[in-house]
């Protein structure tokens, strides 16, 4: 194949150097001789291992119905083993610096990173014994672009004002916000923190010519903060800010990939860095020196163009119904992507494994997706595949979105140094899972209900009709979309690690999806769809 990543790239080279105050002897004199005021300093970015505290206590072991013994495929050591795999596409794709200086990572269409996935998912569906199978190229339209960042620094200068022994810090969590660009490549001004950005709150405080630091305190994970952090930071830029820097409350020293089009220049800063640089500058504005704060930030940044991406197809016709029930795992992650979505493709493999067996063979033809493009601009994998498979219109009855499904539960905790960070500690389940079911039918409402009774699945216990990540590819197709899908604080974060997955939840989410498929496989159409 011809992988043409034609990109042009627009380097910039940021300098948010934050102007330096006179100090006053008065207040320098009444200073900490500790190193930056007396505060602990942030530790070293955690680029493997969880972030969380997982404790002695493992989950729940899965329920196993009597007669489903013997399906091994659905074990969640077996599943496991696939999801290692997965994880090592995303920690290949580190170790080659395939993005830049390596500072991100994943498994990121239209990269090689998301092609070897994709055949390794083709090998698997091979394997399992389904002959149908397909790896369908598309190109991104010629009209988008795809920004990245390559790579980046955020320095908080030193000054022995603070403290002797005051030495430069980087803050290695710092993450660049598409699509963040300076216009000449360097900004200057004083760094102002304005808490939530709330309107209650910005009417003291003059962000004018200024870098504002915004609070941002997840309650799950950060696509529920969205809104309000974006249009916040669209306010602030509106308020004149020349920047925005969030600090995302969330496990460890991470860096977050989520946040976009901010109005201008924006980053985030993870857990441990983020308290470090609220305290400094609550500590500075106490001794009068809350302008005095320097930092130096360098950012390489490159837009790409003309991207192809890959979809991998896997049909296995029905006994006796060329009726299709779609399932349909997205291979894309950010950084290792353990939980999104390397735990939903390692169940829908195993998926695919049960029902290729001729005794497991159900009734409708199954066709299993593994999609391309859901980080990357322009290249929308479920989109594609219905309109480069128009059968798909008229034959399917269901559309199964798998995504993020297995990943522990973990809570905020007081920290053990009451310093004010939120530490996170793991509980004996799974993080609870809302279920999609964008026409409400009360036959697949009712089959979620039973699943939490036959396997002991979290399901959120109200009804959804939820069809975001991947589901709303499929909108066109005129038949209901079930999207399965957790909310977990680690989502889009370097920390969503392997061990951050539940093996049991694994098994859980499997069984329970056999037992799902196999029901709307005898149910009638008008059951599944009634209209």
């Amino acid at each position: 194949m011809s992988h043409s990543q034609g990109h042009g790239r627009a380097r910039a080279s940021i300098f948010l150097l934050l102007s330096a105050l006179s100090v006053p002897q008065l207040h320098a004199q009444a200073l900490s001789t500790a190193p930056w005021f007396g505060l602990p300093l942030p530790p070293p970015f955690e680029i493997d291992g969880l972030p969380a505290i997982v404790g002695d206590r493992g989950p729940v072991a899965a329920l196993v119905p009597p007669g489903e013994e013997q399906w091994e495929e659905f074990s969640g050591a077996r599943i496991w083993q696939d999801l290692e795999q997965i994880v090592g596409f995303s920690q290949q794709s580190r170790a080659q610096r395939e993005i830049g200086s390596g500072q991100l990572w994943g498994r990121i269409a239209g990269f090689p990173s998301a092609r070897k996935t994709v055949e390794w998912m083709l090998a698997q569906y091979r394997e399992a014994g389904i002959a149908g199978i397909e790896l369908q190229e598309f190109q991104m339209p010629e009209d988008e672009r795809f920004w990245l960042p390559l790579a980046w620094e955020l320095r908080v200068k030193g000054n022995p004002a603070f403290g002797a022994g005051s030495d430069d810090i980087v803050l290695e969590t710092a993450m660049p916000l598409a699509p963040s660009a300076i216009e000449g490549g360097e900004l200057r001004g004083a760094l102002v923190y304005v808490g939530t950005g709330s309107p209650a709150e910005l009417v003291h405080i003059d962000v004018r010519g200024k870098i504002a630091v915004q609070q941002v305190t997840p309650q799950a994970h950060t696509v529920f903060e969205r809104e309000p952090t974006v249009p916040r930071a669209q306010n602030l830029f509106a308020r004149g800010a020349i920047g925005v820097i969030n600090i995302v409350e969330q496990p460890g020293n991470e860096r977050a990939m989520d946040f976009s089009n901010c109005g201008g220049p924006c980053f985030n800063v993870g857990g441990r860095d983020g308290l470090f640089l609220e305290s400094m500058l609550s500590k500075a504005a106490e001794a009068g020196m809350q302008d005095s704060v320097q930092a130096e930030v360098l950012l390489e940044a490159g837009f790409y163009a003309n991207l192809i991406a890959e979809n991998g197809i896997a049909v296995l016709p029905g006994r006796d119904s060329d009726e299709i029930i779609v399932l349909n795992a997205h291979v894309d992650a950010w950084f290792d992507g353990a939980g999104d979505n390397g735990d939903g493709m390692a169940v829908q493999i195993a998926l695919a494994r049960h029902f290729a067996r001729p005794e497991n063979r159900p009734s409708r033809t199954l066709v299993f997706m593994a999609s391309a493009g859901h980080h990357t601009t322009g290249l929308n994998g479920p989109a594609n595949f219905v309109a480069m498979n128009p059968a798909l219109e008229q034959n399917t009855v269901l559309t199964i979105n798998i995504e993020h499904v297995a990943q522990r539960n973990f809570s905020p905790a007081r920290s053990q140094f009451d310093d004010g960070y939120r530490e996170f500690i793991a509980d004996s389940g799974e993080a609870p899972i809302v279920a999609g079911i964008t026409n409400s039918a009360p036959f697949l409402q009712d089959l979620f209900s039973q699943g939490v009774q036959r396997y002991g699945t979290n399901f959120m216990s109200g009804n959804s009709t939820m069809a975001s990540g991947e589901g709303g590819g499929y909108s066109g197709i005129d038949a209901p979309i079930v999207t399965i899908m957790q909310a977990p604080p680690l989502y889009h974060t370097s920390g969503e690690v392997i061990e951050a997955i539940s093996e049991p939840g694994l098994e859980r989410m499997a069984r329970f999806l056999a037992f799902f498929v196999k029901a709307v496989d005898q149910a009638p159409r008008a059951q599944i769809d009634p209209r």
